[in-house]
């Protein structure tokens, strides 16, 4: 149909107006989509910045251009692990890890500290074990202030060593604590003010049930059972040179740490392997944890239901396991786990994702399974549940003649020694993976 010029102009004007309209409407909407975007990147970005104020405090970076004061933390940052915890990004199930309050036979609160919680209550630049520990072997305390002079002329204990304060103790424990991972895992420390401390542990959850109108309630079936913590000694003897000990003033930092270090290990050796004969009862001897086998001969790794079915033993009893804790052979294995048909990186279901996973070589790789002695274990739980008693006073004990030729070579031998005894809470909230070869 042919149309004038008059009803062409009129078509085009109203096209124009309807294509105007649209474009009205979807620049608005368009408009207020980017408000709100900017909005929450304005929010975004007050939260990263309170942030990184935040981390900057903790870590005492001050924001003076003209200090470069934060070129000697340097070292430290790059040897320290970040914990998302420390960053603000706490894992849900992490924000209820507060102190466990315990009642002994006479009444008296005794409170467990999870690892955010310190025992050491005073300030870091109060004093350096280290420097005392320097002291005490060369008999030179020029160098140490008010309350290191003080603490390094403290208590001799029953073989004359040196008793270390409460507070000297408390950091030298608190060094072990952070290096140990089963405690990084979520174990729990409770001081020890006696040898002995007797608490109470659940054994099986009481039922409930719903009643019809006159019901009546049936006894529920559960138990309790005492823990006896008995402090039991765990030692570490080191040597140092006299020389290196006078002529480098961090020696004895690097002593403390290399002390700190051991007790870490023997203690996270304990809480996972102890016999409970002359050690603490760990783990793998309790008999109420949940234990999954690879075999009668042990097996290999291929994929990650062992774990998948460690968790849901665990979730059977109403437990919520946190963490794995393995062997480097058995965590790398994992790590390099293959799908058969594409030969790409096994992806892990949520379950093993969940866990937090730790490694330390405390766990051995010569366990016999059956025919193998290449075997190895793996523990997944719920490690809230698991509880060290500390006795707090240490005994550090120096000698520059016993031993095998300590003087003549101007040594010094140091030996630490402590006590502690490992609890389990609730059993049933572990499982332990046996029989793992590769």
């Amino acid at each position: 149909m042919d149309l004038t010029r008059e009803e062409k102009e009129a078509l085009i004007n109203e096209v124009r107006d309807i294509i105007s309209g649209e474009i009205k409407v979807e620049t608005k909407d368009a408009i207020e989509r980017i408000n709100t975007l900017i909005v929450e990147k304005l929010g975004r970005i007050d939260d990263v910045e309170k942030l990184s104020k935040e981390i900057a405090a903790k870590l005492e970076i001050k924001s003076d251009p003209n200090d470069d004061s934060w070129k000697m933390q340097r070292p430290m940052l790059e040897g320290m692990t970040l914990d998302p915890r420390e960053l603000g990004f706490e894992h849900k199930a992490e924000e209820k890890l507060e102190p466990l309050i315990f009642q002994d036979a006479s009444g008296k609160e005794h409170k467990a500290l999870p690892l955010k919680e310190k025992l050491f209550e005073g300030k870091a630049e109060d004093f350096s074990v280290g420097k005392i520990l320097r002291a005490k072997i060369l008999g030179d305390f020029t160098s140490l202030n008010d309350f290191e002079t003080k603490a390094a002329g403290e208590g001799i204990g029953s073989l004359g060593g040196w008793l270390i304060s409460d507070q000297v103790s408390a950091k030298i424990i608190d060094l072990a604590r952070n290096l140990a991972v089963v405690q990084r895992a979520g174990g729990y420390t409770i001081p020890m003010e006696t040898p002995e401390l007797r608490l109470v542990k659940i054994l099986s959850d009481p039922s409930t049930q719903w009643l019809a109108e006159h019901g009546e309630i049936s006894e529920s079936d559960w138990a309790i059972a005492p823990i006896n913590l008995k402090a039991m000694t765990i030692g570490c003897l080191v040597r140092a040179s006299i020389e290196l000990l006078e002529d480098a003033a961090n020696s004895g930092n690097m002593l403390a740490n290399a002390m700190g270090a051991a007790i870490a290990l023997a203690v996270d050796k304990v809480a996972l392997l102890g016999d409970g004969v002359n050690e603490p009862r760990g783990l793998d001897h309790c008999d109420g944890v949940n234990e999954i086998s690879m075999g009668v001969n042990g097996g290999a790794l291929s994929n990650y239901d062992p774990f998948s079915n460690a968790v849901e033993d665990i979730a059977d009893h109403n437990g919520q396991p946190g963490a794995v804790i393995f062997a480097p052979r058995t965590f790398y294995t994992l790590d390099r786990l293959k799908a058969a048909t594409t030969n790409q990186p096994l992806v892990p279901p949520q379950s093993f994702i969940d866990l937090k996973k730790y490694v330390t070589n405390q766990i051995p790789i010569t366990d016999t399974q059956g025919t193998s002695t290449a075997s190895s274990k793996a523990f997944v739980g719920d490690f809230t549940q698991l509880l060290y008693g500390i006795r707090k006073n240490l005994e550090v004990e120096i000698t520059k003649e016993g031993g095998t030729k300590t003087f003549a070579k101007c040594e010094a031998l140091i030996r630490c020694r402590m006590r502690l005894d490992v609890a389990v809470l609730r059993e049933n909230h572990f499982t332990k993976i046996v029989g793992i070869k590769v």
